[in-house]
């Protein structure tokens, strides 16, 4: 592992503060159970083939499956999803996270119907780095939402593009 000073770290947290990502609710089903967690380290990798890749912090409950899965969802959240975004953020909201707006028959990752955009991805590599795995997925569906206004996060805090 890597060995980086405390003074080093916390400054790289502020720089990553001022970084405006879009939000995304990552999901999948593991042996029909629906999972899913917020996730803003998102990024297209390639076109050819169209394929994104995903962060996920090794100490998430949804990391052990993540590792195991075929395919997992990628849900860009539109900016009037913030509610969506703070449930699948809280462990304490398990409950609620797939109760309404969702396609789910747990064949294939859970869809948020009304989402920016959903991207089902087959999962085909993942590295371990630091705190974090990087999980690469070729994309093999997208579904997108007419208009383009998805949420962001900035700062600690949500907002959209223009605030």
């Amino acid at each position: 592992m890597i060995e980086t000073d405390a003074a080093l770290t916390d400054a790289f947290r502020l720089a990553m503060r001022r970084v405006a990502s879009t939000v995304n609710v990552i999901s999948l089903c593991v042996e029909g159970e629906a999972m899913g967690i917020t996730a803003t380290a998102v990024s297209p990798i390639s076109m050819d083939p169209p394929s994104l890749l995903v962060c996920i912090n090794q100490a998430a409950a949804v990391h052990p499956s993540m590792d195991v899965v075929t395919h997992f969802g990628v849900n860009v959240l539109h900016r009037d999803q913030e509610a969506i975004a703070r449930i699948f953020a809280d462990r304490r909201f398990h409950a609620e996270r797939f109760a309404d707006g969702w396609e789910n028959d747990c064949v294939r990752p859970p869809r948020l119907i009304d989402a920016q955009a959903s991207i089902l991805c087959r999962r085909i590599d993942h590295h371990r780095f630091g705190t974090h795995s990087i999980f690469i997925g070729v994309v093999e569906e997208v579904w997108t939402r007419d208009g383009v206004d998805p949420l962001v996060y900035l700062d600690g805090r949500y907002g959209r593009v223009g605030d």
